[in-house]
């Protein structure tokens, strides 16, 4: 992974700089010590945070053009209540409960300028949520709701960080928003999402899901 070797160097120099710091002052040589002490101690901060943000951006996915993102297919179960079979390509198939009429994938997406594109920085991806959507807004508020999480966030927040002001001087970002897909769910249906530079799209991969995206009022 790209951000490994850069906070290994970091953090194995900054180490070695503040165990040599240390040395000098117990040589008695208080300038160059504190030289090498702060010097140290400020690239092993630098490489702790490499770690703690690359171990945030593997959790996006790296998007250079349209790619698979999740296949889910449906059972009925009883009325407005399905079983899901969400597959998220290199994961575990899930089995999940949703409640409704259609059902909603969520994502986040960051996207670069393009001399950052020019240095190996594509947009990125990162599935959110997928959720169970009733077609009857009165529904929508009282009746029962299906959320299911579809990712987590260690280290540091990419996403936070984006925001920051400070990170926005660097004009390396061009974008980074929410974007998500709706469709509605049918005993047998089989649909993929796809991420692509604009967003996410859905199609169907049956014909029971081509015919109720064909009748979806």
């Amino acid at each position: 992974m790209s951000f490994v070797l850069p906070a290994l160097f970091f953090g194995f120099f900054g180490g070695w700089l503040t165990l040599s710091g240390l040395g000098r002052f117990g040589q008695l040589k208080a300038i160059s010590g504190s030289v090498r002490t702060v010097s140290g101690a400020l690239l092993a901060a630098l490489g702790a945070g490499s770690a703690l943000l690359g171990f945030n951006f593997v959790t996006y996915q790296r998007l250079t053009n349209e790619r698979p993102a999740a296949n889910i297919s449906f059972t009925r179960e009883g009325r407005q209540n399905y079983t899901a079979i969400l597959q998220i390509p290199n994961e575990d198939p899930r089995t999940l409960t949703v409640n409704g009429d259609e059902w909603r994938l969520d994502a986040r997406f960051i996207k670069w300028h393009p001399v950052a594109n020019i240095g190996g920085l594509d947009a990125y991806y990162r599935l959110d949520r997928i959720t169970g959507r009733f077609t009857d807004t009165d529904q929508e508020i009282n009746a029962p709701r299906s959320v299911y999480a579809l990712s987590q966030n260690p280290g540091l927040d990419i996403w936070k960080l984006a925001q920051d002001k400070r990170f926005a001087r660097l004009k390396a970002l061009d974008a980074y928003y929410g974007n998500s897909v709706y469709a509605p769910m049918k005993d047998g249906a089989e649909f993929a999402v796809f991420a692509t530079q604009n967003g996410l799209i859905v199609r169907p991969q049956n014909d029971v899901a081509k015919a109720a995206l064909s009748g979806w009022e």
